[in-house]
């Protein structure tokens, strides 16, 4: 089942919920985002081209360029690395395999959702404008087509899911709505404060949540679970689950099978996620994933393992 027509089907993905997740997702909301005991570190992709990638990242999504060689190049802010490409594809990403759906980056405030979001507008790069209510999107893709959401969390915006006539999001203020709403650009682009499209983006921006193709739902909410992440959604009947690390926004990583069950990862030779990093606060809970993992490897730069479908994980604490 492709996006679309996930969305038209539920109206909406962000913020899937059924009757017992009410009051979880009510405690969610109202928990401190100092409660977070996980984070993700770089996200790690196969591209076709280092040239066409490191114009995107540093023009369109406004990265800065912290590291090259003949084939790796890294893109973050002023002091951190959030994605790294390999030039190692053949083929552009394709759909209908498991593995990455997309990955999203996150503003640390509206100031700079609204320029990460005038930047792309400014240079005409093509986005769709996703309003979740618990967040503000905008989703595009690379020029190796894996698809990128720009995310601004706003789960005070959220006060309760309806189901009459379908399932709705009732907003703080009382409006019902689609839980996959259009988004204003012109409101959001009203925050902007500065329009240098030439600035690097600001050092609070992070990758925030991950969503996966799964071969199997159930198995990979199930292991997720099990290396410590909290259930916030499952629901079979769409074939979707999403998870949480702590704090007020629970949607850290998300599975789905639309793209059809027990399909294998794409070709090596393929675009796309070569593999993500988590980090936990604590090598407490470090211990407790790897507790429940059954087979993995140690190596310098941490504990390196395989989810249920067979993306590539590095495990590491502070």
């Amino acid at each position: 089942m492709e996006r679309n027509q996930f969305i038209k089907t539920i109206l909406g993905t962000t913020i899937l919920t059924t009757m017992d997740g009410f009051s979880s997702l009510a405690n969610a909301i109202s928990q401190d985002d100092a409660g977070k005991f996980a984070s993700f570190g770089a996200i790690h992709l196969n591209n076709t081209s280092l040239e066409k990638s490191t114009l995107f990242w540093t023009k369109i999504v406004g990265m800065k360029l912290r590291k090259s060689s003949a084939t790796i190049a890294e893109f973050g802010t002023e002091t951190k690395t959030l994605v790294v490409v390999h030039e190692t594809a053949k083929k552009n990403f394709q759909k209908g395999y498991s593995g990455l759906y997309h990955f999203a980056i996150h503003s640390p405030n509206k100031e700079e959702f609204a320029s990460m979001v005038h930047r792309v507008a400014a240079h005409r790069y093509p986005f769709s404008p996703v309003d979740h209510t618990m967040s503000k999107s905008i989703y595009l893709d690379d020029p190796d087509g894996i698809n990128i959401e720009f995310t601004l969390e706003t789960p005070e915006r959220f006060k309760r899911v309806v189901t009459t006539g379908g399932l709705k999001i009732e907003d703080a203020d009382g409006n019902v709505r689609s839980a996959s709403d259009y988004l204003n650009i012109n409101e959001v682009l009203n925050d902007l404060k500065n329009n240098d499209v030439n600035k690097i983006i600001d050092e609070g921006t992070y990758i925030g949540h991950l969503h996966l193709y799964a071969n199997n739902v159930q198995n990979s909410n199930e292991f997720y679970q099990e290396i410590g992440f909290n259930s916030f959604n499952y629901l079979p009947q769409y074939m979707y689950a999403d998870l949480g690390a702590g704090g007020a926004y629970q949607h850290r990583i998300a599975l789905n099978s639309w793209h059809g069950i027990n399909k294998p990862l794409a070709p090596s030779e393929n675009a796309g996620m070569k593999y993500f990093h988590i980090h936990f606060n604590t090598p407490q809970k470090l211990k407790e994933a790897l507790n429940n993992v059954a087979e993995y490897e140690e190596k310098d730069d941490g504990f390196w393992f395989k989810d249920p479908t067979g993306n590539n994980i590095l495990l590491t604490s502070s």
